[in-house]
């Protein structure tokens, strides 16, 4: 999601997809591992490229994880201050 009157940059990545630290996103599938891994790889360097440029032109940069998602009331409020 994107606020540009707030040059707020809002992704909502995927645990598994984007290789976050949690039980999902450490889980390799068995099957064509080494593909996994090499794409999942992809997608974290894509990732830090596209938020050092986005920050590179003065955007505020905020990734939401897929595990995260499940406290709504925490979701609530980290949305909320990145608002104010």
């Amino acid at each position: 999601m994107v606020f540009p009157g707030r040059k707020l940059a809002l992704f909502v990545n995927g645990c598994f997809w984007h290789g976050h630290g949690c039980l999902r996103g450490a889980r390799i599938p068995k099957s064509n591992t080494e593909y996994w891994i090499k794409k999942i790889e992809r997608n974290r360097v894509r990732d830090k490229e596209t938020l050092i440029a986005l920050q590179k032109l003065g955007w505020r940069v905020h990734v939401i994880w897929e595990c995260e998602i499940k406290d709504r009331d925490r979701l609530k409020e980290n949305i909320q201050a990145l608002m104010d």
